[in-house]
């Protein structure tokens, strides 16, 4: 909702008094501030763009240094404080302050606390800065500011746009930036209504009885109304909860407003509102960019004029499991990276909904037929739509699949040392493939690896056969040079953890584990474990088969412990990746906010360390 209210004051007035409500009205048109708040988010964008591109060419630096030798890096001096390794540390201080310490009561890093704090604050000083106690002014101005923000939200809520390009940061991520943006523009449309209504009680319209009905202004209260409902719906809790009824809500209720507020601030009558049209039409542009970004994707990736050729299998590994397995020729400008996801929609099933699943397999060079693998956990929702549809089917089926993607903007982790992936339970479905991506780089000699370390926690054995050949064909290619330890950690001995039995034509499969839907939690590890160690040699048997240089330990793994010994033991840049239950991510961020990676160890010789976590949020 923008701005509509008129103008003029109270009442009429002496002359002394129109000339002061006319020169601040002047004077405001001609300064018109408020626009100034895209030079500051430009400003934020373009420090944003320095960083990503400053991380690209240290990567390239990095590679470039130290691929064409397979020898170990040199060896670090630690123990003593060297003053060349300040700007290390004060990298590794500003990421863990602005990264890894969050605020659970609201699930938000140090940095995007900071963010939305700077933006609220910007936004309130330029609200109520010389109003001069006007009530208009300030009423005209809370529509002004909202309207103008609307170009900004509807570009970090969308997964083709501009901001994601230039700073590589990925739309899941900009999406929280989004609900705080909505969130403080709703603000600001209260403070509009409510000034435009005293405006009214006070002012020269209060002898016009019927201008409250005008055309502009029931579509701004429409507008408010329900951008109001809108960030109702959008509250943690509810939007988790009713997942699906929240995204069809949603779209039907971000077009009303669209087109409400659009014919508000263009059909009234307010002093600002030829400043606020041309800041809020980029709004339809940024949408339209993103949905056209969306259909060429789609195109690409799919038949849609020939559904039948777009066939997709869906098999039922356990009751609450499902693998998706589709071959799909992709161009090489759409061949994804490892750790993206892509929307799966069925629309034989439900036309109007798409899901996001990790692809749990990557791209084979040289062929332009792919083979995608997905596997997403059943719950409530669509996943238990499709669970039924497959038992219908004798637990598996062949369903048409359309794609969009893929998406996300994975770190690189080619140019450290040492390379470190946990993983709990389902977030295997990330770590995998990076591990696959990584060796495949370093047999390339494209990478800069002299040490992996891959950690999956899950609550049964039963889980192994899911990735367990797959994880020692990978771990059989590592390069002879490049140190590996690979650790299954078994967290329930009594095997109630498992959920279910694989279905008997299942019985053995190799096939890869499971990757959570965004709608759904990650499931959490059992508390239920012992300290009985099964299995501490180099290799796994499992059934007929004997796997190489897989240790499998029935205990909890001890994360803090694992990433000291990994950090006091590299000879270089250390990036660990971690997904799984919040419980395991929250560890791994107090872990690698402590004393052996903190900004004093670093000044001593420990190596810098990137945390990479994979972490859907809705």
């Amino acid at each position: 909702m923008a701005h509509g209210t008129p103008s003029s004051e109270a009442e009429p007035a002496s002359p002394t008094k129109k000339k002061s409500a006319k020169t601040l009205a002047n004077e405001l048109g001609q300064n018109e501030f408020t626009k100034y708040t895209w030079y500051l988010y430009v400003s934020v964008f373009f420090l944003a763009a320095l960083v990503n591109i400053a991380t690209l060419l240290w990567a390239q630096y990095r590679r470039r240094k130290y691929t064409s030798s397979t020898t170990t890096s040199t060896t670090i001096k630690k123990g003593s404080i060297s003053t060349s390794r300040v700007p290390a540390a004060i990298l590794t201080a500003t990421r863990i302050a602005a990264y890894r310490w969050r605020l659970p009561a609201i699930n938000m890093t140090l940095l995007e606390v900071l963010l939305a704090v700077m933006y609220t604050t910007v936004l309130m000083c330029l609200e109520w800065t010389n109003t001069a106690g006007f009530i208009s002014v300030w009423a005209n101005r809370a529509g002004h500011l909202a309207a103008i923000q609307f170009p900004l939200i509807v570009a970090l809520s969308g997964k083709n746009n501009i901001i994601g390009w230039i700073t590589g940061i990925s739309h899941e991520k900009l999406n929280l930036m989004h609900r705080v943006i909505s969130r403080v523009v709703l603000l600001l449309v209260w403070i509009h209504l409510a000034g435009t209504y005293l405006h009214w009680l006070t002012g020269v319209h209060r002898y016009e009885r019927f201008w409250i009905y005008s055309s502009w202004i029931v579509a701004g209260i429409l507008s408010c109304l329900c951008q109001t409902f809108l960030v109702f719906l959008s509250w943690e809790p509810i939007r988790r909860r009713f997942y699906e009824a929240f995204y069809a809500t949603h779209m039907v209720l971000v077009i009303v407003i669209m087109i409400t507020t659009m014919y508000h601030i263009h059909t009234s009558d307010g002093l600002f509102d030829l400043h606020a049209t041309p800041f809020f039409w980029p709004s339809f542009l940024a949408w339209g960019i993103d949905r056209v970004g969306r259909l060429i994707r789609t195109l690409l990736l799919n038949s849609l004029f020939k559904p039948q050729l777009d066939l997709g299998q869906v098999s039922l590994l356990s009751s609450d499991t499902l693998l998706i397995t589709l071959t799909r020729p992709i161009p090489k400008a759409l061949n994804w990276k490892a750790g993206q996801h892509m929307f799966v929609k069925f629309p034989s099933l439900r036309v109007e909904q798409s899901h996001p699943f990790t692809v749990m397999s990557i791209p084979e060079k040289g062929k332009k037929e792919q083979e995608l693998v997905f596997l997403a956990r059943v719950k409530e929702g669509f996943t238990k739509t499709l669970r039924d549809h497959v038992l219908e089917e004798n637990g598996r089926s062949e369903v048409p699949v359309i794609l969009d993607g893929p998406y996300g903007v994975p770190a690189d982790v080619t140019p450290f040392a040492t390379c470190v992936f946990v993983a709990g339970g389902s977030g295997v479905t990330f770590t995998l493939p990076r591990f696959e991506y990584l060796v495949n780089e370093l047999n390339d000699n494209r990478a800069c690896a002299r040490r992996i370390v891959f950690v999956w926690a899950i609550r049964s054995r039963s889980h192994m056969r899911w990735v367990t050949k797959r994880l020692a064909e990978t771990a059989a290619r590592v390069p002879s040079h490049v140190s590996l330890s690979i650790s299954i950690f078994l967290t329930n001995t009594s095997g109630s953890g498992d959920p279910s039995s694989t279905p008997p034509s299942l019985s053995g499969s190799s096939t890869p584990t499971t990757a959570d839907d965004v709608e759904k939690k990650a499931a959490s590890v059992s508390d239920d474990h012992s300290d009985e160690k099964v299995n501490d040699s180099e290799s796994v048997e499992y059934g007929e088969e004997k796997f190489e240089k897989i240790n499998v330990l029935v205990e909890r793994p001890d994360i803090r412990n694992i990433l000291e010994e990994e950090v006091n033991a590299s000879e270089g840049p250390v990036t660990v990746d971690v997904s799984g239950p919040k419980s395991l991510v929250t560890t791994t961020r107090i872990a690698l906010s402590s004393g052996f990676a903190g900004p004093m160890s670093v000044l001593k010789g420990a190596p810098t360390v990137q945390l990479n976590v994979e972490a859907f949020s809705l």
